[in-house]
Formats: C-alpha cells, structure tokens, sequence
C-alpha cells in the first residue's frame, strides 16, 4: 500500500491490523488505538501527519515503523503543501480571563477516553463573547480541522512539553442550521425506510452506555455493516455530534423521538 503523510491512520489499520501495536509503540499518546470502539472513532479522522504531532514525534518515525509491514512511502505535492487549519487562526492571549472557558481533557485521555463529545457539548454552551480554552498534552489537529469546518477560530500555545492550551472561538456561522439534522421525521417516511430495507436490519440498544461509548459503538457496528443493511439504533438523545461523522460517511438517518430520553435512530446508505 502506497501512503505519505496525509493517509488517514484507520486506512493503515485496515490494510495490516499489525499497524495498531507499531503505532502504540511510538508513544503512550496511542494506546487507545487498541481499544476497538475508540479506534474506530479517532483513526478515521487523524492522518501520519497528525499522529506524529501528537506523539511528539516525526512523520519518519512512523515511516520507519510502517515500511517493514508492506507500506510504501509515496510523497506527492499535495503532501507537502502547508494545511492551513494546523497553523493558528487568531491570537487569543490577550484576551480578559473572564471570557475564557477551561477545560482540561487530560485525565479523560489518561484513561483512554475520546473528549470530542465533551469538547462539543461545552462549545455548544459558549456564549457568544466567550473562547474555549482546551488544556491538552498535545496540539490537537484533528479537531482544529474538524472546528475549522464548523466556522471556529483557533490558536495554540505550547506552553511546555506535555502542556499545550488551544483556544477556540465561533467567528462564521455556518449557513446549514443545525435543525436540519435534528428534526423528528415524520411516521410515513419512518415507515417507508423500514419497508425498503425489510429483514436487512440490524438493531442495538446503546443508551445503557455513557459518553463516548453511543457514538463509539455506533460507528463501530457501521464499519461492518453490509451496505444493503439499515442500522437501528435505540439512543437516549438525539446524538447530534454523530451526524457529521456520518454525513462524512456517506450515511442517511432518519430520527424518531419516542419520548424525552428515548429516541429510535435509522442509518443506511
């Protein structure tokens, strides 16, 4: 397999299962990679390039651990072009401590827990005037990119090895409202998307699981679903923050809200 520097890590994982342990033996920062419901979440959206800053390491540490497993290293011009959302967008450093909202995710990733999903939820509590301040052991990339497409601006301060403050702040709206994905649909068009699939259904139940275990599982049971089969999802809430992951996907849903804690959600392609 041919790869450079923006392949994505779960392509490495898919072409040699073998890739997990290699990776986890740079650094510490990816042992959750052996965790499958966590890996299936963070390798889709983290590239080589973003992995090596992560792991306070180098894109040809990675090479050298990737080569003896069958990976071919195959540079291009798109992969040595500057990806703007790495670098900072604004300067938040002097800005009043008042408007500033912390939150530390380092004990979560301790324990080998996604914070995308809390991360989300305390944007989505923002008030207008007020920046995010995320304390991480590293400059977190792939959420820059993933906010950067929100309309977010950022800035990143290396404070010390190990220690490293971003700073995010909503400064375009984004002109799909989120209601357009949040809507109940109605019972015909429920019916109908039953219909289509019949029998081809798998179903689960994820609303004994606590963050960010529903989303995890989720993605988890997709990545081995047939593409003629619908995945029935039994959820607690709307999940919002699953959408884009499965809009990037290729993936329809359709929402059926039963009560105030629990929701049917259909996905299929």
């Amino acid at each position: 397999m041919y790869i450079n520097e923006n392949t994505k890590i779960s392509a490495l994982i898919r072409y040699n299962p073998k890739s997990i342990d290699a990776i986890a033996s740079i650094s510490k920062n990816f042992d959750k990679l052996k965790i499958p419901v966590l890996r299936n979440v963070l390798a889709s959206r983290v590239s080589i390039k973003q992995a090596a800053k992560i792991g306070g390491s180098s894109v040809d540490v990675f090479y050298n651990k990737l080569i003896p497993l069958g990976f071919i290293i195959k540079s291009d011009a798109a992969s040595l072009k500057t990806d703007a959302v790495e670098s900072s967008s604004y300067n938040f450093q002097n800005l009043s401590e008042e408007n500033i909202v912390e939150l530390d995710v380092r004990e979560m990733l301790k324990a080998g827990k996604d914070p995308f999903n809390v991360i989300m939820e305390s944007l989505s509590t923002l008030s207008e005037n007020s920046i995010l301040k995320i304390v991480n052991t590293f400059e977190p990339t792939p959420l820059i990119s993933i906010l950067s497409k929100k309309g977010y601006i950022h800035n990143t301060i290396i404070i010390e090895k190990q220690l490293v403050h971003t700073y995010f702040k909503k400064e375009i709206t984004t002109k799909n409202s989120d209601n357009t994905i949040l809507n109940d649909s109605k019972s015909e068009e429920i019916t109908q998307v039953l219909k289509s699939f019949g029998t081809n259904t798998k179903e689960i139940d994820v609303r004994h699981l606590e963050m960010p275990l529903p989303m995890a599982t989720i993605l988890n049971e997709l990545h081995t679903l047939p593409e003629d089969y619908m995945l029935f999802v039994h959820h607690k809430k709307v999940p919002k923050f699953l959408f884009p992951e499965l809009a990037e996907r290729g993936y329809q849903w359709r929402i059926q809200i039963i009560s105030v804690d629990y929701v049917k959600l259909f996905i299929f392609k």
